[in-house]
């Protein structure tokens, strides 16, 4: 192997902590997984185009799952003005959560430059694919205010967690699936991973049994397949899982899919894509503010997921934050 494509090395990137470090200067936060891999000939080769786009930029690499929120919320809480995340949703989210609980929100603004196989909030967003485009997107286009959910929840090792969500965030059979295509190769795209990890988890999954509450209304029970909240409309690699989601109406859209059968699964999962799932009688919807989510069973294990990942699990409650992020697109 040539010695220039090693991978990336985290501490030569890693600026954070610096002196040098402008808060007027961009800083871009790398996820070097994403998009299939990023070493140190494809970065440099990356870096042109970059800065073509945006100007000068300083950049941070991440080295971890989790790692994105440590470098976005040190920065944030920095003074840094203008934070980019380079790559797929996961890091996308990551970043938003620590300008968020670095508590920035209306004064670090968040950039994206897309490089994954998801790009479900891209996707939301419309923005461009290219990496010159998209940082130049990122450096033209005015920052506009957008809601982010909230989300309460048991960890996987049981202890109270509480996260943030741009995108969608779900419960059940969605979230079962998004551990399976997060642990599969995603050399053929996002849609293929899901559809794949959609097949190998029906195999094995349950519906299961849940306490929903809407806006601190009575408890109703109800038997699921999946729940989604979406603050944005996809999820899944191009499933439009909550078509009548809006980033800045002040609340979040509540998709339910019920006592679905696996031949449901089967033969209704391409109206996923489309949007008129909504029109099946076991799917409801409506829009809300808040929703409180427990299992019926006390010891049962409905998985979550926001954003594409799994952090842990039932009991949750998710609520919108108005206004709370601003983006640039």
């Amino acid at each position: 192997m040539d010695p220039q494509d090693k991978a990336v090395s985290a501490p030569a990137r890693f600026l954070l902590g610096r002196s040098g470090l402008d808060p007027t200067k961009p800083l871009v936060i790398v996820n070097p997984r994403a998009g299939g891999g990023l070493s140190e000939a494809r970065w440099a080769k990356l870096v042109g185009a970059i800065t073509d786009g945006l100007g000068p930029f300083d950049s941070a690499f991440t080295t971890a799952s989790g790692h994105a929120v440590m470098l976005a919320h040190e920065a944030a809480a920095g003074g840094q003005r203008l934070i980019v995340a380079l790559g797929g949703d996961g890091t996308v989210s990551e970043v938003a959560n620590g300008i968020l609980a670095a508590g920035a929100g209306a004064t670090t603004e968040l950039g994206i430059i897309p490089r994954g196989t998801g790009g479900d909030f891209r996707r939301m967003l419309q923005l461009p694919g290219g990496l010159a485009e998209a940082a130049r997107n990122v450096r033209e286009k005015p920052a506009h205010a957008i809601d982010a959910g909230r989300v309460a929840y048991t960890a996987h090792d049981g202890t109270p967690a509480l996260r943030y969500f741009v995108n969608v965030a779900s419960f059940g059979f969605s979230s079962a699936v998004a551990s399976k295509a997060n642990a599969s190769s995603k050399r053929l795209g996002g849609k293929v991973a899901f559809l794949g990890a959609t097949v190998r988890t029906l195999a094995s999954y349950d519906n299961t049994d849940v306490w929903l509450a809407v806006d601190g209304g009575p408890r109703q029970r109800r038997r699921v397949l999946m729940a989604a909240v979406g603050n944005g409309r996809y999820f899944g690699g191009g499933m439009k899982i909550c078509p009548a989601a809006t980033l800045d109406g002040g609340h979040l859209d509540l998709v339910v899919i019920g006592d679905f059968s696996r031949m449901d699964v089967l033969t209704k999962v391409g109206r996923l894509y489309s949007g008129s799932h909504l029109s099946l009688e076991q799917v409801h919807n409506q829009t809300i503010t808040r929703l409180d989510a427990t299992p019926v069973e006390p010891d049962a294990i409905v998985p979550l997921e926001l954003d594409g990942e799994t952090p842990g699990r039932l009991p949750a409650t998710f609520e919108v934050v108005p206004g709370a992020l601003r983006v640039r697109f």
